[in-house]
């Protein structure tokens, strides 16, 4: 966990796949991903979707490692919900209020990053900290979160 950078931004977005590029726009910016990692990302949302009607509801869009120059994470706080497709149940959707976009080259590191966040989304207080945090808090707050409870 060490390895992944953490980003954080505000913003705001019309559909699912607007909100992810928001994310992998920033990835592509900071060098952690490659342009393709966007389309690589909306793709993989089609077929799986991540919307995950946690409190706040969240979604976690990523892809293979395919597109991936180093791990990072890219944490998008919406200033409106956006309608993500349900992990549990795609015919459904939730409203999502926080965006994950995960970049990560090892298959198995990405499997560790999953199961530590899944973890995080299920704990109310720590979620409601980490949206409330200021912008420039969050990266830090999450790696706090994730190295505490590995």
């Amino acid at each position: 966990m060490n390895d992944v950078r953490v980003f954080a931004i505000d913003g705001h977005a019309e559909t699912d796949f607007e909100a992810i590029g928001l994310c992998a726009n920033k990835l592509v910016e900071e060098g952690i991903v490659k342009d393709v990692f966007l389309s690589n990302c909306i793709e993989r949302e089609k077929s799986y979707p991540t919307g995950l009607p946690c409190d706040p509801p969240v979604a976690m869009p990523h892809s293979a490692a395919s597109g991936v120059i180093s791990d990072g994470i890219c944490v998008l706080r919406l200033d409106s919900p956006v309608k993500f497709h349900r992990m549990d149940d795609d015919q459904e959707t939730v409203d999502v209020k926080m965006v994950f976009n995960l970049a990560v080259t090892d298959p198995q590191g990405h499997l560790k990053v999953l199961q530590s966040l899944m973890a995080l989304f299920m704990d109310h207080d720590a979620m409601c900290d980490l949206y409330r945090s200021d912008i420039e808090e969050v990266p830090r707050v999450l790696m706090d979160y994730l190295a505490n409870n590995q």
